[in-house]
């Protein structure tokens, strides 16, 4: 499976220069072998905030399930400061299904 988790602000929180966010981001997942994505809009029943903006993305292809359990299992034991994490899981022409 792939694994797409995207970064939404929370308020008064914003890093809209993508090397800043990079180098925040790629600290809290040390440890597991994301690819940068860039940015991306998903549904706006999704976000948590109003503002409809693009949310920055990480990759993770061919995770495994055991990879994906212990992702959820680290962001729910080890938030990241300012924003929220929505992960998602997806396969090859198949829409987005979001698990977190």
């Amino acid at each position: 499976m792939n694994l797409r988790l995207c970064f939404e602000h929370k308020a008064g929180v914003n890093i809209d220069e993508a090397t800043v966010f990079r180098h925040y981001a790629e600290n809290y997942l040390n440890g597991f072998d994301v690819k940068w994505g860039g940015s991306v809009s998903v549904p706006h029943h999704d976000t948590k905030t109003r503002p409809m903006e693009p949310l920055w993305q990480y990759l993770i292809w061919d995770a495994s399930p055991a990879c994906r359990d212990y992702l959820v299992e680290y962001l729910d034991r080890n938030p990241m400061a300012g924003y929220y994490v929505h992960i998602y899981e997806f396969g090859n022409g198949a829409n987005d299904k979001k698990i977190h």
